[in-house]
């Protein structure tokens, strides 16, 4: 059988979790007998955003390869950050043996390889999963969620070398925090409550909101994000409360705060980051799969406050 070689390129940081691990997959569905894996950025380490060695990843790499992709051919090669996309390209293209594919979901990767005459096949996203949210629950010792992400020979290395421990000092010292959100809650004249459903990860529906700007204080945010995903105009009438329990974010670790808010003016038109408007009578509230579960309990506590 004549041999087919991708080439899949991640930072690994750490090691291969399951999305890339189903991507892998895909590959090997359409035909493909050797997997070329590139560990991006193996020249940084000992950050929030590269913790891990290149070695490190190296081990953590074979360790899930050993132990869900045994029946496929893999090498692991290093690829440097130089700051410069031509000087990357050109030494992957010099350094890595042939290839015939680029597997990525990167459109970054995608874009840079575009010129090169290689198949690029982007990944299908099945199941969304963010090594930035990996490396937050590390951090935090979140060992009961980390298990739907990274196989069971990733989490006894990760115990192995104090990975919890170090994660959680690097984003001390690095001062980083939850960042911040808003959500607004608001009701059309007839007493329907605004909601829209996500066009983007986590699906579901939510209430108007996202994150607050550099320069904003966060009833502007809060403002503004009505506007953008909705049209309307509003005024931010109460402060609801904060919720920032830190599995309330499947993307991170994020806190929200919520306003009760009044609408001014402006056209009811789903824009943005909503896929539609969702108009939905408060009685039906038990009916609704929330992309976010604590946005039930907002609309909970802006219903009492208009009691």
């Amino acid at each position: 059988m004549e041999q087919k070689v991708w080439l899949f390129i991640t930072r690994a940081q750490p090691g291969l979790h399951y999305g890339h691990i189903d991507g892998i997959k895909q590959g090997i569905a359409q035909g493909v007998t050797k997997i070329l894996i590139g560990i991006w950025s193996a020249n940084k380490e000992f950050s929030t955003e590269n913790p891990f060695t290149f070695e490190e990843r190296y081990d953590m790499i074979k360790a899930s390869v050993q132990e869900v992709l045994s029946t496929l051919e893999v090498e692991v090669f290093s690829i440097p950050d130089f700051g410069d996309n031509e000087k990357w390209l050109n030494y992957i293209q010099t350094n890595l043996p042939p290839f015939d594919c680029v597997l990525t979901g990167n459109p970054w990767v995608q874009q840079v390889f575009s010129s090169t005459g290689k198949t690029i096949i982007p990944l299908e996203i099945k199941e969304f999963i963010r090594g930035t949210t990996i490396r937050e629950q590390i951090a935090r010792y979140a060992t009961d969620q980390l298990p739907t992400s990274l196989p069971s020979s990733v989490l006894t290395y990760l115990a192995s070398i104090k990975a919890f421990d170090r994660l959680k000092n690097l984003f001390h010292n690095e001062k980083k925090g939850p960042s911040l959100t808003v959500d607004i809650v608001m009701f059309t004249p007839e007493g329907k409550l605004i909601l829209i459903q996500r066009g983007h990860y986590p699906e579901g529906v939510a209430l108007p909101g996202w994150f607050v700007d550099i320069g904003e204080s966060c009833a502007e945010a809060a403002v503004r994000e009505a506007s953008e995903e909705t049209g309307l105009q509003i005024r931010t009438r109460k402060l609801l409360g904060e919720w920032s329990n830190p599995d309330r974010d499947p993307r991170a670790h994020n806190v929200t705060l919520a306003y009760l808010s009044e609408i001014v003016g402006g056209q009811l038109n789903a824009g943005d980051d909503a896929k539609e408007i969702v108009l939905l009578d408060p009685k039906d509230l038990a009916t609704v799969k929330f992309a976010f579960p604590d946005h039930k309990e907002i609309i909970e506590e802006a219903l009492e406050s208009r009691l």
